[in-house]
């Protein structure tokens, strides 16, 4: 049927509130969330053609809260935010197998990656910097998303406070890389530098989301080594018996502690006291099997923030059974697993 003449009569029903449309053109804002299919017919002396036109509706700042598959609430983000501040989300979501969906930028090719998942981890009083406390809701993000970027080290440095990840990870901006020490430098890293991935991961997040991030105050074993010492380093602190470094974090990668992963009694792995506790969520998992999956459900491996003992390249990732292993400046098995508090 040629339907492609100047007597065309467009016609259209169900439009959702705040959608018009006319001469085959359908615009406007849905005033409501929905799923909404739209009947569109065309007609002319030759005849009809109905077609239909599914509108999801949602707004840009929708975040949907899941459990066990199923979801609870689809809430924006704001109102989430406010009810942590308030304490009635601490009573209304059961933090156990419990996911929130946001929309995202991909790091790398800036495509809007939608329903990207988040673990639902727990609630966490933090140290800010001032030496305040806030109480906010612990945030982790699926792995696959981010594998291969950024590495952990920088020339033979294995230290969380100076990584390029970490700097990767708190940057938003086009200059996301400024060097800490004379040593550092950026580096090649199987060819993941690109102009899309230089602008940090900050520039990903939906703007409520960074506005929202508090900075957590993390201390991590710095395994010391005066030999491979840059000059321009202070030395760590002194916590807890062991040389430490002590960040303020908006983003930040888990310690093997954090995910309730025991480190055994192998001397090059670091001592759980001091990189913090468990964190509610992975100690109510069975197993933990959910720390170490991708998007798809399928296990790997993870890298934590915790570095090897021998002060050198080597940090350490989690395979997915969950046993720790060492790697070099940055596994290629490996994906980091970036968290938040959002409070």
């Amino acid at each position: 049927m040629n339907l492609l003449n100047n007597n065309n009569v467009w016609q259209a029903g169900n439009l959702p509130d705040g959608f018009s449309f006319s001469d085959g053109v359908l615009s406007g804002n849905p005033s409501a969330r929905g799923v909404y299919d739209v009947p569109v017919t065309v007609s002319n002396s030759l005849g009809s053609s109905t077609k239909n036109i599914r509108i999801i509706a949602k707004y840009s700042d929708d975040v949907t809260i899941l459990q066990n598959g199923s979801a609870l609430e689809t809430i924006r983000l704001p109102a989430l935010i406010a009810s942590i501040q308030d304490g009635t989300a601490q009573s209304k979501y059961n933090c156990t197998n419990t996911q929130i969906l946001i929309n995202i930028t991909h790091p790398i090719n800036g495509s809007v990656v939608l329903d990207v998942p988040l673990n639902f981890c727990s609630f966490r009083t933090v140290a800010l910097q001032d030496s305040s406390t806030k109480t906010g809701l612990i945030l982790q993000f699926a792995h696959a998303l981010w594998k291969g970027l950024a590495p952990f080290s920088t020339n033979n440095f294995n230290r969380w406070k100076y990584s390029q990840l970490r700097k990767w990870l708190n940057s938003s901006g086009a200059d996301w890389f400024t060097s800490s020490y004379t040593a550092d430098t950026l580096t090649a890293h199987e060819g993941c530098y690109t102009d899309a991935e230089a602008v940090g991961f900050m520039s990903c997040l939906p703007p409520a989301l960074a506005e929202a991030l508090v900075p957590v105050k993390l201390i991590t074993q710095a395994f010391f080594d005066d030999n491979n010492e840059d000059n321009s380093i202070d030395d760590p602190d002194y916590i807890n018996g062991y040389d430490a470094d002590v960040t303020y974090d908006k983003v930040f990668v888990p310690s093997l502690s954090e995910m309730a992963v025991s480190a055994g009694s192998n001397e090059n792995f670091p001592d759980d006291g001091v990189e913090g506790a468990a964190w509610d969520y992975y100690s109510a998992l069975s197993g933990g099997a959910n720390i170490a999956q991708d998007l798809e459900g399928n296990a790997c491996s993870i890298t934590t923030r915790s570095s090897v003992i021998n002060g050198t390249t080597q940090v350490i990732y989690v395979n997915g059974s969950l046993q720790p292993f060492t790697s070099g400046s940055y596994s290629t098995e490996a994906s980091p697993a970036p968290a938040f508090v959002l409070a």
